[in-house]
């Protein structure tokens, strides 16, 4: 099947670049035919052709695409060879230059700033980070797509569209959907302990809070824990994973003491104090869970599928699974609060056909099988694969820190974890100055 696509793709892409090449500027229409003489058979069929592409002239303009990494075509392997392909196909079909430009990513938001309030906007597409897009939506410095072109003609899946929207408009522009966001676990520690293995609890619906502590009270023993985490990592997932957000961005109301929140709070506390089946940090609330995993010193940590290129030589068998669901989920789900995605700034001009330009660059038909590619090269095993696959229609969004709350709670969820404060304490504490910051972020005073 990945074969047929990538055939059916290059096929694809000369008769785009023949269409281009033959083409005339500014909407071409069809020719006039002959008409069919009466002496011609009545059997025989006319075939209407179909009109040529669509093209622009853009007077050999530069697109600039800017992002923090190297973007451009990786030629010499089959996607890398087709987005070339893409690229040249659109450069003759809008009469335009693309390049792709290297910023270091703690400078892209200044020098996008300054160049769009310059009046010169130093991108036409640029890629951010949803915290690094907050600040920028807000001032009515990116496009909102639902501006500048109909949605429903848009080749982004509804995912895609779901992941890039914030504040009830579309700014993010999406061409596959690889998020992910789970456990990791230590197969083997599994096995030697005679523990059903998450993923075949994953399969049959049975991968609940209830059975991860379960299997981590179990491998709590001889110096080994059930699980390492940083705690505002897994107070977030847990949260979600009980169907309870942090921040309803409807109302900008901090949402953290519903009682589905609270359930989840209260769970975490009971995995550090009650149980203690979670491995004490030694300092780092990041590095250290990683660290721990890696070294076989516990069975199961959070984690993303980008951190597999870590484990790869682990000295022992490792699977991924989704995060398992609490009592009040009907299924698990991966939380997602935060995303990158390309935008057009305010400022760029024809922003509608740059949008075209952009989507004509993506690989719309076989991107599944280039995220699966990705998959495959860094995951064990099917079932791993399998899980990830799954994870892509699964996908709970939720961008509290965009609405300029990613330290807000820098404390709240470790004297939680710590049992310094209660859940319930813990959240009134921080709430109203939480709201405060929502509110001064969207511009308005706080009810």
């Amino acid at each position: 099947m990945k074969k047929f696509k990538l055939s059916f793709l290059i096929m694809a892409m000369f008769v785009l670049l023949l269409a281009a090449c033959s083409g005339g500027k500014e909407s071409a229409g069809t020719e006039d035919k002959e008409p069919v003489k009466e002496s011609e058979s009545p059997q025989e069929e006319v075939v209407e052709e179909a009109p040529p592409e669509e093209t622009y002239d853009l007077g050999g303009r530069v697109i600039k695409i800017v992002d923090h990494y190297d973007r451009w075509p990786l030629e010499g392997n089959e996607f890398g060879d087709i987005r070339q392909g893409l690229l040249e196909a659109a450069e003759e079909k809008y009469n335009v230059k693309i390049e792709y430009v290297v910023i270091p990513y703690e400078e892209k938001v200044n020098q996008l700033t300054t160049t769009i309030l310059a009046g010169e906007p130093f991108a036409d597409i640029i890629g951010l980070s949803n915290m690094q897009a907050g600040p920028l939506m807000q001032q009515d410095m990116l496009y909102a797509l639902d501006d500048i072109i109909d949605l429903s003609e848009s080749r982004m899946t509804e995912p895609m569209k779901a992941i890039g929207k914030f504040s009830d408009k579309n700014y993010m522009m999406k061409f596959q959907v690889n998020e992910s966001g789970g456990m990791y676990y230590n197969k083997t520690m599994f096995e030697e302990a005679g523990l059903a293995d998450p993923y075949e609890l994953q399969k049959n619906g049975e991968w609940t809070w209830d059975a991860m502590l379960d299997a981590a009270k179990k491998l709590t023993k001889d110096g080994v824990y059930g699980l390492s985490a940083d705690p505002s990592i897994i107070s977030e997932y847990s949260i979600f994973s009980n169907d309870a957000q942090f921040l309803d961005t409807n109302t900008g109301e901090i949402v953290l003491d519903s009682p589905n929140s609270i359930e989840a709070l209260e769970f975490v506390v009971s995995l550090y104090n009650e149980h203690k089946v979670i491995k004490p940090n030694e300092g780092n609330d990041w590095e250290d869970p990683r660290r721990y995993f890696t070294e076989g010193l516990v069975g199961m940590t959070q984690g993303w599928i980008w951190e597999a290129y870590d484990r790869v030589e682990a000295p022992f068998e490792w699977g991924y699974v989704m995060w398992p669901k609490g009592p009040k989920a009907s299924n698990n789900i991966v939380p997602l609060s935060d995303v990158s995605g390309d935008f057009i700034p305010k400022g760029v001009k024809d922003p509608e056909i740059v949008y075209k330009i952009w989507e004509d660059l993506q690989i719309w038909d076989g991107w599944e099988d280039d995220v699966i590619d990705w998959f495959e090269s860094v995951l064990p095993s099917e079932e791993a694969i399998d899980t990830a696959v799954t994870m892509l229609d699964n996908i709970k969004p939720n961008y509290w820190k965009v609405y300029n709350l990613e330290d807000a709670f820098y404390e709240t969820f470790t004297n939680i974890a710590t049992g310094v404060e209660s859940p319930t304490q813990a959240i009134a504490k921080v709430k109203d100055e939480a709201e405060a910051r929502v509110a001064e972020f969207l511009g308005k005073e706080k009810e």
